[in-house]
């Protein structure tokens, strides 16, 4: 069992330890101390033959020193649950937490009632505009701070939930204070983007690598250990691993950190498609050394993909969708033909990635676009690959839509519910795509910041795995709805969805 605990920055001269106590037989036990990561600081708990079986309570405390010598405690409770067993796995998934809706009372409070087993965020905790802090990029301890004080909101907002379930959390672009990331397996981020002031347009990192570091620990270092703790290029961490919890196998990935850059292949983010015919897919966009998730990880991937110890189900968890489900952003108006964000690109690594992952039968969960999605891959023909859910953000910032229909894309198959923008489809990278339900936005002009963050498609998806019948039972909650008194128009148009395993590999019944 590894838990952390995130304090905030203290002095040389305070305590530097966190101490873990459990209840045994109506009676508080110490399981020992952890010191404070002097940048991150985050203190992490290993506890070897934890008993998952059974729901502990627990206590993390962090003595205060006092000038009388009378150390004072600040204690935080909450409850280490017994692991789910011949039962549903209820997980909440959520992604994308602009701060002009912050606290999100609506979504932290639906998550809250419904008490998941398992919290999955992927990605963008935090934004560079949080809190109105600015963005302070050196020195390194500088970055850091800068980054912890905007990184504690999270905290605030969605502790409650957090105390009492396992929370899976990765960190994304805007995690490290860029608009896009391509990073190159860590590499540094050129001179030339430095100079321009623009973070969102180059390969590789613009923040030093303490920080970075620092970022990847308060995120992720209560996760299992990665599969390969090998740091990548100039000393940056990894955690891409497995987590196996309530009969489900996770693979938890970072799409972000072995990608290519565009600048590769010369490409000016931001401008490229504009006036070109949506049916044209630009050969010059792809080559075979590109990568998106890197050798390192897709080794791990067909390795986990054959590997059914001690579960039934799998699903693969990363930052974002691999295909470029978006036409128009950041208005309904502007069509933007290629969004290298995406991890739709590199077209031949994302294939290679996808042929990895069908043998898996793997659901996809993701996040980032701020557009919830479900939809199937394609690779040698439509929907012969896995199924993906992107989740609604938390609060969306930079709209996107999918209105494939309206420039006009040619589609085939559409869903037996006939919404328009679904069915089969080529994005804009030549990716076979079926798109099954879409979150688009509204166009709406209220001063409300929740109503905002409503009319911009946020919310939050859940998923429910069922061990026994082997099937993914998928929703997407929208922002301001109660999400449990059961009405239908509190899901965004398509779902709830069930999908069964074996249709992660293109045995398709859903139609």
């Amino acid at each position: 069992m590894k838990l952390s605990a995130l304090t905030g920055p203290l002095g040389e001269q305070d305590n530097q330890e966190v101490e873990l106590q459990v209840q045994k037989s109506g009676k508080w036990v110490s399981l020992g101390t952890s010191k404070l990561d002097p940048d991150a600081w985050t203190a992490t708990f290993r506890i070897a033959n934890w008993n998952e079986k059974v729901a502990t309570p627990y206590k993390v405390i962090y003595y205060e020193k006092r000038r009388d010598g009378r150390d004072k405690p600040d204690v935080y409770i909450g409850t280490i649950q017994a692991q789910p067993a011949n039962r549903q796995l209820r997980m909440a998934a959520l992604t994308c937490q602009n701060d002009y809706a912050f606290p999100y009372e609506p979504v932290a409070n639906n998550v809250k009632a419904f008490q998941p087993e398992l919290i999955l965020f992927s990605g963008d905790q935090i934004y560079e505009n949080h809190g109105g802090f600015g963005v302070v990029r050196f020195p390194a301890q500088a970055a850091i701070l800068n980054y912890l004080r905007k990184f504690y909101q999270f905290g605030w907002a969605f502790g409650d939930s957090m105390r009492n379930a396992p929370t899976i959390c990765l960190p994304d672009d805007h995690d490290v204070l860029q608009g896009n990331l391509w990073g190159e397996g860590g590499d540094k981020m050129s001179e030339q983007a430095k100079i321009v002031g623009r973070s969102d347009a180059w390969g590789g990192y613009i923040e030093p690598i303490r920080m970075l570091n620092a970022v990847h620990k308060t995120n992720t270092a209560h996760l299992p250990d990665p599969v390969d703790p090998t740091p990548s290029i100039r000393g940056l961490s990894v955690y891409y691993t497995e987590m196996v919890y309530g009969g489900v196998s996770f693979a938890i990935l970072a799409d972000r950190q072995w990608k290519s850059g565009p600048d590769r292949l010369g490409i000016e983010v931001g401008k490229t498609g504009e006036g070109e015919d949506p049916l044209y897919v630009n050969p010059e966009y792809d080559r075979e050394d590109l990568q998106l998730l890197g050798k390192r990880q897709e080794n791990f991937l067909k390795q986990w993909g054959q590997d059914w110890r001690n579960h039934t189900l799998k699903a693969v968890i990363s930052q974002t969708v691999f295909a470029g489900i978006s036409t128009h952003q950041p208005s309904p108006d502007r069509y933007l033909k290629y969004d290298f964000d995406s991890s739709g690109w590199p077209a031949t690594a994302r294939n290679r990635a996808i042929d990895i992952m069908r043998q898996s039968k793997a659901l996809h969960i993701c996040g980032d676009t701020h557009l919830g999605t479900l939809s199937q891959y394609g690779v040698n023909k439509q929907r012969d690959s896995n199924w993906a859910f992107c989740t609604p953000a938390i609060a969306a910032g930079w709209p996107r839509w999918w209105r494939p229909d309206d420039l006009p894309l040619p589609h085939q198959n559409r869903p037996s519910h006939g919404l328009s923008q679904t069915g089969e489809y080529l994005d804009s990278f030549g990716n076979k795509i079926y798109v099954y339900a879409v979150g688009n936005p509204e166009v709406g002009q209220s001063d409300n910041r929740y109503i905002q963050a409503h009319e911009k498609g946020s919310g939050f998806g859940f998923i429910i795995f069922d061990t026994e019948r082997k099937t993914y039972t998928i929703q997407a909650f929208r922002f301001l709805v109660d999400a449990t008194d059961n009405n239908p128009n509190n899901q965004f148009p398509g779902w709830p969805v069930t999908i069964h395993q074996d249709e992660n590999s293109g045995a398709n019944k859903l139609i």
